[in-house]
């Protein structure tokens, strides 16, 4: 393969696949399904299965694997190098392999990593008891991947560290989604996971987690922009120092958020419209401290927020607590740990918003202040006492802040993330809003209040996502300039034009309409000039 050729098919993996790219030296070798092992390797020459690039390729190499079924388990043979390079398998560009374990029965995991310095990218892996099994190893990259139809999605164990996943989907699991747990006494840390969504177990009824990080002393994980529903428990946190930004758990049967050790932060989060309740502190033995900072979480059947064990610490800022028929923030007895301020309290249950030991307090005793007297706490919150006034749409789970909002200008900006939960800037009125979402004034102007622009070009993630049938997409633009908003299928297939026109700088939304298509991944593709950005959507009917 000629150098030329190598770099183009480079850049287009970059392409194709967002932040991914290939290493810029080693060698690029080629698998498809009309191969034969005996060949080279090369893209005239390819290899039959990707096992055998894998016995071959040593760090700084790639193979590209093109589209077709591989009724085979992968595993790692050596590592890949910082200097040198990683050894990386990745779809050839605008094409989706698939790892399938139907009938495989030399092996039960699709793709099994026990070596550093590996990436994975634009694979489909299924059919297995384990779809992906990161064990004994560092520095690993999985992105663009799709795991689904196994009894568990992705693990990492036995002092797997430093790994990062990238718009990575897991769904019809058994077991859980995604798992980092300790093994033979060995912690995972420092996990990175991007833009990832665990949905749709197969059996949401029984103890299915999203995402889990096992028990242990582990550490270090940061999941920016993860989503997860249709699951038992969302996102079940056992590591320490760990921080979700910018996540949503939804629709989950028991729980969204569940927090078993010290120093866990949610901020941006979203959670609503779990079965039980939408963040449990846990009881797991010693006292820890839990964070919530700028999140909403709305419509927990039982409780919003529960503490379960008096000596654990639950510091809460900025946060809206809303809808529910129970009790809206448990606390099993006084709640001498509990630091919270500037928060927004709402139930459809007003007398139980908050309960301590014996004592309940309703929205009317927080608004007159004895909460505030009991407690010690909460002295600049505020109280409404009906969701319609406050969410654009609740009956549809949109908790985007109304203009008329009390959340408006109402938190405080010690510690608040300088961006929301939709990736728009902190604050956009004259103060910090409370709850995820902030205001955005520059694309609603209201009286005596200052326009801001964008400061660059941005593409938000769809909303809601996943959609039946309609969703919003939003950008920003900080120039007037032509701008192209196309649709395309997982095949690459052009679906829709939604813009194609010249566009001034500010903010911009328009609704694409699902309607007339099967359920299935699509993406959505902004190009202006010479940026490019493109974003995955899920459409489920």
């Amino acid at each position: 393969m000629n150098i030329a050729k190598s770099i183009v098919l480079k850049l287009t993996v970059l392409l194709c696949l967002g932040s991914f790219s290939l290493p810029a030296f080693g060698t690029v070798f080629f698998v498809s399904t009309n191969g034969n092992d005996s060949y080279t390797g090369t893209e005239q020459q390819p290899w039959r299965t990707i096992q055998k690039a894998a016995e071959t390729m040593t760090a700084g190499d790639s193979v590209l694997i093109r589209a077709g079924i591989y009724y085979e388990n992968v595993y790692t043979i050596r590592d890949g190098d910082d200097s040198e390079g990683p050894i990386v398998f990745a779809c050839y560009p605008n094409e989706g392999p698939v790892i399938d374990g139907t009938g495989v029965t030399s092996g039960s995991t699709g793709f099994r990593i026990s070596h550093s310095c590996i990436q994975l990218a634009g694979l489909e892996i299924r059919n297995w008891d384990t779809g992906i099994w990161i064990t004994t190893c560092g520095h690993i990259q999985i992105s663009d991947c799709e795991v689904h139809e196994v009894w568990y999605g992705i693990g990492a164990t036995d002092g797997a560290h430093d790994f990062e996943l990238n718009r990575v989907e897991i769904y019809r699991f058994t077991g859980y989604g995604f798992d980092a747990s300790p093994w033979e006494g060995n912690d995972c840390y420092n996990g990175t996971l991007n833009d990832c969504i665990s949905h749709t177990s197969r059996d949401p009824e029984q103890n299915v987690d999203g995402f889990a990080l096992g028990h242990g002393t582990q550490y270090g994980f940061v999941l920016n922009r993860c989503e997860t529903y249709d699951v038992y428990d969302g996102f079940d946190i056992s590591a320490r120092n760990t921080v979700l930004n910018r996540c949503s758990a939804h629709e989950c049967a028991w729980g969204g958020y569940k927090i078993w050790q010290d120093s866990v932060k949610l901020v941006n989060c979203l959670g609503y419209n779990n079965d039980v309740v939408n963040v449990e502190v846990d009881d797991s033995g010693t006292p820890h401290l839990a964070i919530l900072q700028n999140s909403t979480f709305f419509n927990g059947h039982v409780y919003n927020i529960a503490v379960e064990n008096p000596q654990d610490k639950l510091r809460i800022t900025n946060c809206i607590l809303a809808g529910g028929d129970n009790v809206g923030l448990l606390h099993d007895v006084h709640p001498e740990n509990y630091q919270g301020d500037y928060n927004l309290f709402h139930i459809d249950n007003p007398p139980r918003m908050i309960s301590a030991g014996e004592q309940e307090f309703s929205l009317d005793q927080i608004a007159s202040g004895e909460w505030t007297a009991y407690s010690g706490q909460d002295s600049h919150s505020v109280v409404v006492y009906h969701d319609s006034s406050l969410f654009s749409s609740p009956e549809d789970f949109n908790l985007h802040l109304l203009s008329s909002a009390s959340a408006i200008d109402h938190g405080t900006p010690i510690s608040a993330p300088l961006e929301d939960y939709d990736g728009l800037p902190r604050p956009s009125g004259i103060g910090f809003d409370i709850g995820a979402y902030e205001y955005q004034f520059q694309t609603n102007v209201y009286e005596d209040r200052n326009v801001l622009r964008p400061a660059g070009i941005s593409l938000l993630q769809n909303y809601p996502n996943p959609f039946n049938p309609f969703t919003e997409i939003s950008y920003s633009l900080c120039k007037t300039g032509n701008v192209m908003l196309i649709v395309y299928d997982v095949t690459g297939r052009e679906i829709a034009t939604l813009i194609n026109q010249i566009q001034s700088s500010g903010n911009h939304r328009v609704i694409f309409d699902g309607s007339d298509l099967p359920s299935g991944v699509y993406f959505y593709n902004l190009e202006t000039g010479q940026n490019v950005i493109v974003k995955k959507m899920v459409l489920i009917k």
